[in-house]
């Protein structure tokens, strides 16, 4: 491991050991990851033993699932499911690449559309699907509503809503976008709201309810690893262009000197 990964890799254990850590997520799009950063994601995830998902760019993102088999990923994450057919493509997409083989598949509920179908998409889910997320950020954004956003009380009944309808189907049920202290306390208000919530979810990192509501610092230790990986992407990126960086001066050095000899 180099530099900063080594404090990753601590910061994966603390949450592990002290904090029941569920699993790191990962993504291309969103972060403007490279699949050379999450190879170094993984290899760090494998050793401390934490499970790695990652969510997909689409719900036929066939490159994505591809990259996903070469990784090892411990679990796929489709984002913006909002009609049967978007579960059909992404179950399709899956089957094409792992065939009979089985990994942790998760689906994300995060527009107004997927609500107003959430009840034949779960009816599909069954039996392929493990667990659903609800994403509260992109949700409040797509009622376009300015009254509407994560912790207002229209979302924290659809958080429970939700909940609900995963817990009658059998699913574990994840909520997740925008997850704040302000959040953690509405959410330790309001116990029949998130009865059916299995786990809470940063951007990266996903733990169990009870001990994110619960447990001193969680949140923020959550929060210290996502820091502390973007520390780590800029570390090697800056390694990878040093030479490219150091050739400045002497270009800019000819520039000057081709523009000279032309005048």
């Amino acid at each position: 491991m180099y530099g900063i990964e080594k404090i990753i890799f601590e910061q994966l254990l603390l949450l592990k050991e002290s904090y029941q850590l569920e699993g790191i997520k990962a993504e291309f799009e969103a972060e403007g990851s490279s699949f050379n950063d999450l190879v170094r994601l993984r290899r760090i995830t494998e050793k401390a033993g934490v499970p790695l998902f990652l969510k997909i760019g689409g719900v036929e993102a066939l490159r994505d699932i591809k990259d996903s088999l070469e990784l090892g990923v411990d679990g796929l994450i489709a984002p913006m499911v909002e009609s049967r057919f978007g579960l059909k493509k992404f179950i399709e997409a899956y089957n094409s690449v792992y065939k009979n083989h089985k990994i942790k598949l998760s689906i994300n509920i995060e527009t107004k559309n997927a609500i107003e179908q959430i009840d034949d998409i779960l009816l599909s889910a069954h039996g392929f699907i493990d667990n659903i997320t609800l994403g509260r950020t992109d949700l409040s954004a797509s009622f376009m509503d300015e009254s509407v956003f994560p912790d207002s009380s229209f979302i924290l009944d659809l958080v429970g809503y939700i909940g609900r309808k995963a817990h009658a189907e059998g699913l574990s049920y994840t909520v997740g976008g925008s997850i704040s202290s302000q959040t953690i306390e509405k959410f330790q208000m309001m116990p029949n709201i998130i009865k059916d919530v299995k786990s809470i979810e940063t951007r990266k990192v996903v733990l169990p309810r009870d001990v994110m509501l619960n447990s001193e610092g969680a949140l923020n230790e959550a929060l210290r690893f996502e820091e502390l990986y973007i520390l780590s992407k800029k570390e090697i990126s800056d390694i990878m262009i040093e030479s490219e960086i150091a050739r400045l001066d002497k270009l800019s050095a000819r520039v000057k000197s081709a523009l000279s000899c032309v005048a």
